[in-house]
């Protein structure tokens, strides 16, 4: 029965977080243009043979962009699939929308219903976190993909971290904590850099507080294993990257920024206790003030959490019988307040940009201090499911109820509040495919080769020597096929409409059958460029050919994956026998 009513809570919650969807258009958010260019590249790189998809086709008028080697594509996978069975693009973003919803309930209902072995504690910390303001924002006022998909996995993040510092040292409980923490950590750097970036940040912050405790062998042994989980199924993602990032030079990784600062970007107290904020708006500077901005602090119904608590402490909460749950609540108490902090105006991230290159480095990297809000929102959720439970505990299963229902009140209003605004004033678009978009749409068009000029490329520039015969030209996303012959004394140069990626391979088959590798490199505008010799005649093939290195770090991060399935099998197996013997 318990299980049908939380299900039953579910569905109810999903239904909600999912009303803006409802309808037979899309609210534009800040980033969406960028993000469904991603599905349909994802969805198109299938079509024509790419598996993973490395450099998307489409972008840029079919010119191609490596947005897949700087970017986690991992959870995107299923819109592109939606996109592949018939959906339509928009379509396709709501399946996922909707996917996102869900996943993101049952994975914060399983876990504060873990940590405090009750169901409907999960489901009241699943819907605190799911109905929180700026998870909203995140999914429909800026359109942020990558950043509520990272979200979906810091409640999990939590629990892992709860299993690994619990003082008792169970080797059951370090050895799930640390395939959890692995898998938490892999998935939220598979879907947003800048979130990993933050909780790596939160992480380290964590094992100071309690480095007494992580510093035993036990539990240190559990997050190097952790570490390694992480790297391991994530490197699929990270060999590319880190070969692009170290070896290339893109826009991300040479544009210089010391003059960039962002503590002006950030929330202003008024804002972190708002409770009915903007659905719309954009991320002004501090001189703009906060009329013009959309919601981007945690929110009242969870900051009321931190009174909450200080009242227990005047109720007796400090009794030792209760230390587990006093520690757990105290240090998320402290932990949020320190990350709302950090999303304010008022932290020194100017001063620290100052002190040293490496901080002005990372800091910059964050752009907004309010993404910290994001982390805030989970531990302020982990915190009320605390302040419930000792409630329930102490004073009796009504009294709890009673406080449950002040909270969801005022989250729902607020959350309410937050959806008529969004689809009063959102701006409507529709869009079926990728023909209702420019394709030249990029957020900061940071993943291109430095110089790139975009007005000058265009599709119908294929370029070549004056001697050079081109023929049964096929382009087929980041695939060209074609006969050339040059008639001329001399080596000829052709360019082609593909963006130059390293990793591009040209072939050039003779009329006997045999296949000579053509010179390929950045000809001008960073286009693709090969070198075809004198009296050549001969069918060519350019496409996009993954190293070996690429493909070994595939194939151990599937192995990786296989063994932590088999592990959470077999994990879940050997619970239910034990409960079947109690």
């Amino acid at each position: 029965m318990k299980n049908k009513k939380c299900l039953l809570l579910y569905i109810i919650f999903i239904i909600a977080a999912s009303i803006p969807l409802m309808n037979d258009f899309l609210i534009r958010g800040h980033d969406i243009y960028f993000h469904l260019m991603r599905i349909e590249g994802l969805a198109q790189g299938i079509q024509n043979g790419q598996f993973p998809v490395k450099i998307q086709p489409v972008w840029y008028d079919d010119y191609g962009y490596a947005v897949s080697v700087f970017y986690g594509d991992l959870f995107v996978y299923l819109a592109a699939f939606l996109r592949l069975l018939g959906f339509s693009l928009q379509n396709a973003y709501k399946g996922y929308l909707v996917f996102c919803n869900m996943a993101t309930l049952m994975i914060a209902g399983y876990s504060f219903g873990k940590i405090f072995r009750n169901p409907y504690i999960g489901a009241f910390g699943g819907f605190l976190y799911s109905m929180s303001a700026y998870r909203l924002v995140n999914l429909y006022t800026r359109g942020a993909v990558g950043e509520y998909t990272g979200m979906m996995f810091l409640p999990l993040l939590i629990y892992a971290c709860v299993l690994l510092l619990d003082e008792e040292k169970k080797k059951e409980n370090l050895k799930k904590g640390s395939v959890i923490l692995g898998v938490s950590m892999a998935c939220i750097l598979q879907s947003h850099i800048l979130t990993a970036e933050i909780v790596c940040m939160v992480l380290a912050g964590v094992v100071i507080l309690y480095a007494k405790r992580v510093f035993c062998k036990e539990v240190l042994l559990a997050g190097i294993k952790a570490v390694a989980i992480a790297l391991v199924l994530s490197a699929w993602f990270l060999v590319p990257f880190l070969d692009y990032m170290l070896c290339g030079e893109f826009n991300i990784n040479s544009i210089r920024n010391n003059d960039l600062l962002i503590q002006r970007q950030g929330v202003f107290l008024t804002q972190v206790f708002a409770m009915f904020d903007n659905a719309i708006g954009q991320s002004l500077d501090l001189s703009a003030g906060t009329q013009g901005d959309f919601a981007q602090g945690v929110g009242l119904g969870l900051m009321l959490a931190i009174p909450a608590l200080l009242v227990l402490f005047f109720m007796g909460y400090q009794k030792k019988e209760e230390k587990k749950n006093q520690r757990l609540a105290v240090t998320a108490a402290f932990v949020s307040l320190v990350m709302v902090g950090m999303s304010t105006i008022y932290f020194p991230w100017d001063t620290l940009c100052r002190m040293a290159k490496i901080f002005q480095y990372i800091i910059v990297k964050i752009q907004f201090p309010w993404r910290f809000t994001g982390v805030a929102t989970a531990v302020l959720a982990l915190l009320w499911c605390a302040v419930v439970f000792y409630i329930w505990k102490q004073y009796g299963q009504k009294k709890a109820i009673v406080l449950v229902a002040g909270v969801v009140l005022v989250m729902s209003l607020s959350a309410g509040h937050f959806m008529v605004d969004l689809l009063n004033r959102g701006q409507r678009i529709q869009i079926h495919s990728v023909t209702d978009m420019d394709s030249f749409v990029a957020s900061g068009e940071e993943y291109l080769l430095v110089n790139t000029v975009l007005d000058d490329l265009k599709q119908e520039n294929l370029l070549h020597a004056k001697d050079i015969e081109v023929s049964d030209y096929i382009k087929a996303g980041t695939t060209i096929t074609f006969h050339a012959k040059n008639a001329a004394e001399r080596a000829g140069r052709m360019e082609l409409p593909l963006l130059y990626y390293e990793g591009y391979r040209a072939i050039a088959t003779r009329e006997d059958g045999t296949n000579i590798p053509l010179e390929i490199s950045a000809g001008q505008n960073n286009v693709v460029s090969i070198e075809l010799e004198a009296g050549m005649d001969c069918d060519v093939r350019i496409e996009f050919c993954e190293p070996w290195y690429w493909r070994m770090a595939e194939m151990f991060s599937a192995i990786s994956l296989v063994i932590v399935i088999w592990y959470g099998y077999s994990q879940g197996g050997t619970t239910w026998k034990r409960k079947q013997k109690e």
